[in-house]
């Protein structure tokens, strides 16, 4: 901080010399700059020097300390603390000297410690002062530097809340935004593909493409018209143009999505506004953008969506055929995929079939809908790691951030093909269990008369249903295997030694002959031939 400044005014000289001399102003950190001996050349002094604190009389020649001191104040120069002496006690100049804004006023005589006290009062003063000129200073420099960030804030405000116009000039002078009043139009730019929760790209990468994207867009704006680019949340942005009329915007969106792809090799959609007239429209031309940027969901990356183009398409509602979402449940609980594919890209087909797309968030609520049926079915059979996953995915579904159909449809049919595949994967399992329950009754019933009816009946199921699905799962025939089972059975017997008459009763057959034309046409031999065979070839 500066050392403090003063001088001396008076006519009579032993009077400066006195305060010059009989107090030792550099140990108060006071330099004396200048002396003079009346009002003239006092005040050429001042205005030479500039100093901080004026030790003044008020009477003296050719000009008086008051006149002086009026002077300078009404030529807007002064800045000196002004303290004021003379002999006279004349109410009068005390009252003048205050309204001209005096520090203070001392009648002489005065002591050298009165004068000390009162310079040294004026001292902190104006370093008081100087304190806060310099916390000030920081301070406007700090909103100077932060103002292309307040203006940010100011216009995130600004698109959600109408703004009065009269308001908003004085906050536009503050934060210097260089437009008109007069000529909006709002974009919303999405970076395609930025966040994309299957492969998410390292933050310090995500960042890096969100300031190229966003000086890009800037420097385009600029070359073409006045506006703002800020940004919305992660690979949003929102340009608020401000132009006379309405057609230079289209190419404006065409040069901001050219460049962009040019010099930083990404893809960007860019959902159009409406012109509106005022400030306080510019909510309203945000929200059209944002609602033309959601068709990009049929239109894929790399778009550009007027709001004109779109709105008088909101009436129409998707929807599919009741029954076949029945008929696809019943394909999900019978683990039957190809039919459950067919149907699900049949819904997607139906809910598309339209002369203009609906609304995107109808379209992503439909199918999260009929996600969340399919849900119930799988989920009731679903293990706990697999039930897990189905929760995400649905939440994920729920949440709606598709850039297109075809990943929403994708997501759809991932999900439904999926828990089909574990529906039938378990019913394979369960259907093994149930057979391999039912064979093992066989075997410890060849000997009784086996029926399909009774061996159904023993893993409660139905006799045709379980034909069906041990042929499927076995390769034979319920009485084929039994037969199979019989003469396996029979050959051990025949080995062990036991007469042909006992096998056939011990297996449930009651006519010799007959078990020994099943015996050959299983095996090719005959029991004694069979017998003889092996026993011929065993070891003596």
């Amino acid at each position: 901080m500066n050392g403090i400044t003063m001088c001396i005014i008076d006519d009579v000289k032993t009077v400066i010399d006195g305060i010059i001399k009989k107090i030792p102003w550099a140990e108060h950190g006071i330099e004396i700059v200048g002396t003079a001996f009346n009002g003239k050349d006092g005040l050429q002094l001042i205005r030479d020097k500039r100093p901080d604190i004026v030790l003044t009389d008020i009477r003296m020649p050719m000009r008086s300390g008051i006149d002086m001191v009026r002077e300078l104040k009404e030529g807007g120069e002064q800045w000196s603390k002004v303290i004021f002496f003379s002999g006279y006690s004349d109410f009068a100049y005390a009252q003048e000297s205050v309204r001209l804004g005096a520090f203070d006023y001392l009648v002489k005589p005065f002591t050298t410690q009165q004068i000390v006290d009162v310079v040294l009062r004026a001292k902190a003063r104006i370093e008081a002062q100087r304190l806060e000129e310099t916390d000030r200073m920081a301070l406007e420099r700090k909103v100077r530097e932060s103002l292309p960030y307040l203006r940010q804030e100011y216009f995130r405000l600004l698109i959600r809340h109408d703004e009065l116009p009269e308001r908003a000039l004085e906050k536009w002078e503050f934060l210097g935004i260089d437009m008109g009043t007069r000529g909006f139009v709002s974009m919303a730019v999405q970076i395609d593909g930025l966040m994309n929760e299957r492969s998410p790209l390292p933050v310090r990468e995500v960042e890096l493409i969100r300031f190229a994207v966003q000086n890009i867009l800037e420097e385009t704006i600029k070359k073409q018209a006045k506006g703002i680019v800020f940004r919305e949340h992660l690979g949003c942005f929102v340009i608020v143009l401000n132009l006379e009329e309405e057609a230079e915007v289209a190419a404006i969106a065409e040069a901001c999505m050219q460049n962009v792809n040019q010099y930083a090799k990404r893809d960007i959609s860019i959902g159009v506004g409406m012109w509106v007239e005022g400030i306080g429209k510019i909510p309203l031309s945000y929200e059209q953008a944002k609602t033309a940027l959601s068709y990009q969901f049929y239109s894929g990356s790399g778009c550009i969506i007027s709001y004109s183009d779109i709105e008088r398409q909101s009436h129409v509602t998707p929807h599919y055929s009741p029954e076949k979402e029945t008929e696809l449940l019943y394909c999900l609980r019978s683990g039957n995929r190809e039919a459950a594919e067919r149907l699900l890209k049949s819904i997607a087909e139906e809910c598309l079939r339209y002369p203009a797309p609906p609304d995107p968030a109808v379209m992503t609520n439909l199918f999260y809908g009929l996600a969340f049926s399919m849900y119930r079915v799988i989920a009731e059979k679903a293990e706990p790691g697999q039930r897990a996953w189905l929760d995400e995915r649905l939440s994920a579904m729920k949440k709606g951030n598709y850039l297109s159909t075809s990943e929403l449809i994708r997501d759809v049919l991932e999900f439904g093909l999926t828990g089909c595949e574990w529906l039938q994967k378990q019913q394979r399992n369960d259907v093994g269990r149930l057979i391999h329950q039912a064979l093992n009754y066989v075997k410890g019933r060849l000997s009784s008369d086996l029926t399909v009816q009774e061996c159904a009946g023993s893993v409660h199921l139905s006799p045709s249903y379980f034909s069906n699905l041990f042929k499927k799962e076995t390769g034979m025939t319920f009485m084929q295997y039994v037969t199979s089972e019989r003469m396996e059975k029979a050959k051990e017997l025949l080995l062990e030694g036991m007469q042909v008459q006992d096998i056939t009763f011990e297996l449930g057959y009651k006519d010799r002959p007959y078990f020994s034309e099943l015996f050959k046409k299983h095996t090719g031999m005959t029991p004694s031939e069979f017998r003889a065979k092996y026993e011929r070839s065993s070891p003596e």
